[in-house]
């Protein structure tokens, strides 16, 4: 699981996770970080960078491997420092052999909490390394979850021999997306998904000028508004004074077009921005990496939707916004098992590194050249169209069309479909036990089971926690006298089926298996939108 690629001395580096020992059991931490070299066109024999039984593997943050400009390679990995299930540091290691042997440097940070570090970005500075890090030391709850009491904080310090001083540069960030750093002529940067005291979850950047830190700043005002856990971070690439950003957004409420993956282009390191072109409006499922090719075109990767399916997609986009066809890579599932595609490019030769998921998980690798992603010759795509006019369409994930073909076992270990619910108005709500908005929002989900019970309302909750947690699932079930249906989802179908980008996420169906409603995000007691869906909803013919 977890690969990722870096470029040292014009080779292509690829890293992954994978379990020590054949006998190790998922959750147990016992892993081992590998790193394998694209030389003369295939991967050189794999060697470990790290073993041992703390590491915190985790599916959207993974590790990773950077140079620095004097030839010395640094790499980072998450490893528990508690019992609560999001208590991790980032761990450093140092190599001056090119990875033949390796130096442990500690943890990137030196608060000694026990609690959230991670979603790193490394990138060369100098003749050191700079690291980028989420930091949830203001965070309370033994690191149990990622919506603990307090923010989550972005912080940067310099690592060479030793690992230099953090820098607070964000107080309050998304607590479970990626961030992306590049270096560019007026030097580095880094972007992220920021929160706002909104819940606004748009994409911000730090930049340093003349040897400070800005102040964050929108890459472009989006308006996603969610309170939940998007998991979608973006991605930047920089050549000069040449910055592109890639990300994935649903601002569903405050656009028409829903969720879509943008792209960027800035001429001054990041100072201004053009307006951005859209490269799926397709409902994707985003996950995006960016790179620029020799020219200059920004070559993007995302996971498009595809119903239960999935596909690795790449466009090239030119500086004046045109694009070319997207060219598949492979098709992939949905399920957040499957990763994040990375992409990098050395030369004229463009790597893709992405997870098949499945009974085996393996990382899979192929090469192109850059020449191989269609030219950027046609008008950057449109939104496609919303289908209005119909009573009763196709699952689009908009109201007024009917619900997806889709069926998950229970915890008494019975098969439930929705086709199996139709003559009753069922309310589904995707949730994980890691996350903290879906708690909060349970106690109203089991207050509407209990007072709509009488007029055949049925909710469903669909758990996309992986499938070695459902003795958790279980006990959390137990624990907490949740009174109404729980499906497990182990392979997190359900996601990519309903079109989900953040967690919680709730949709209600009426009788005839119609969407009336839907939310991304926390349902708030007395919701009158979702009092009005009801009423709609539980009206009898």
């Amino acid at each position: 699981m977890a690969p990722n690629l870096t470029v040292a001395g014009g080779s292509v580096l690829l890293s992954w996770l994978e379990p020590a020992t054949p006998k190790a059991k998922p959750g147990s931490g016992d892993y081992r970080l590998l790193f394998s070299r694209l030389e003369g066109g295939s991967w050189s024999e794999p060697e470990t960078v790290a073993s041992g039984d703390e590491f915190f593997a985790n599916w959207a943050d993974f590790p990773s491997l950077a140079a620095s400009p004097d030839g010395w390679l640094l790499a980072h990995w998450a490893a528990k420092s508690g019992s609560g299930t999001y208590a991790y540091d980032v761990q450093l290691a140092r190599s001056a052999d090119q990875g033949a042997s390796w130096t442990r440097l500690g943890t990137a940070h030196s608060d000694g909490t026990q609690s959230e570090h991670g979603f790193v970005s490394l990138i060369p500075e100098e003749k050191q390394v700079r690291a980028f890090w989420l930091d949830g030391r203001k965070m309370t709850g033994g690191g149990e979850s990622h919506e603990s009491e307090g923010d989550m904080s972005l912080y940067t310090a310099l690592i060479g021999e030793k690992v230099g001083p953090g820098e607070l540069l964000d107080p309050r960030a998304c607590e479970c997306c990626q961030t992306s750093a590049a270096m560019t002529a007026k030097g580095p940067v880094v972007v992220y998904r920021d929160r706002s005291e909104k819940e606004v979850r748009d994409i911000s950047i730090v930049r340093r000028v003349d040897g400070q830190w800005t102040a964050p700043a929108p890459v472009h005002r989006d308006g996603w508004t969610v309170e939940g856990c998007p998991v979608n971070g973006p991605s930047a690439a920089a050549a000069g004074e040449r910055l592109a950003v890639a990300w994935y957004t649903s601002a569903r409420l405050s656009s028409p077009q829903g969720p879509r993956v943008l792209l960027a282009f800035s001429d001054d390191s990041g100072a201004t921005f053009a307006p951005p072109v859209e490269i799926d409006g397709s409902g994707p499922l985003g996950r995006v990496d960016v790179v620029l090719d020799e020219n200059g075109d920004a070559l993007v990767a995302w996971v498009a939707s595809e119903g239960e399916k999935a596909a690795i997609r790449l466009r090239r986009v030119a500086r004046d916004g045109r694009a070319g066809e997207a060219r598949t890579v492979t098709t992939t599932t949905p399920a957040r098992s499957s990763g994040f595609p990375r992409l990098e490019r050395s030369g004229g030769t463009l790597a893709v590194a992405w997870v098949e998921s499945g009974e085996t998980m393996r990382v899979r690798a192929a090469t192109l050249a850059t020449s191989d992603v269609p030219a950027a010759t046609l008008a950057a795509p449109g939104p496609e169209s919303a289908g209005k006019g119909r009573t009763v369409r196709p699952w689009d994930g908009k109201p007024g069309s009917s619900a997806p073909d889709y069926a998950a076992v229970s915890l008494d270990g019975k098969e439930v479909s929705l086709a199996d619910l139709r003559g009753e108005p069922v309310l589904v709500n995707l949730w994980a036990t890691w996350c903290g908005p879906c708690r909060r929002e349970m106690p109203e989900l089991a207050a509407l089971s209990r007072r709509h019970a009488a007029n055949g309302l049925r909710v469903v909750g669909i758990s996309v926690d992986e499938a070695a947690s459902a003795g958790k699932v279980r006990r959390f079930v137990r624990d907490r006298k949740i009174p109404y249906t729980i499906l497990c989802d182990g392979e997190d179908r359900a996601s990519g089926v309903f079109g989900v980008p953040a967690l919680p996420g709730t949709f209600l169906f009426d009788r005839e298996g119609v969407l009336v409603w839907s939310r991304v995000g926390v349902i708030e007691p007395g919701d009158p939108d979702l009092k009005a869906a009801l009423k709609k909803a539980l009206r009898t013919s």
